[in-house]
């Protein structure tokens, strides 16, 4: 198997989108909405509407992680099925 310049971008864009759905995954639900709720946990200011307010900013934060990862994937996809279509027109 020949390693092309499209399949190491393939590997490439694949990586990014799972390094991008770690940091707004991980990082960005860690440092937001649960240190804020950890916070206001200590001040004694924890209320209904700040727990509603994280579970809503951890489903959109999930959401964006969903897509960043679902765009890596895709351009992964497609740079994977051009590298088989240009082996199919060298190969006959």
């Amino acid at each position: 198997m020949r390693i092309s310049w499209r399949r190491l971008l393939a590997l490439l864009c694949y990586f990014a989108g799972i390094l991008g759905w770690c940091y707004v995954g991980a990082y960005m639900i860690l440092s937001k909405p649960v240190w804020g709720l950890v916070r206001a946990f200590g001040a004694r200011q924890l209320s209904v509407l700040t727990l509603l307010g994280a579970v809503i900013q951890v489903f959109v934060y999930l959401s964006l992680a969903g897509a960043v990862w679902c765009i890596g994937y895709m351009l992964s996809d497609y740079f994977k099925d051009k590298d088989k279509e240009s082996e199919r027109r060298r190969h006959g």
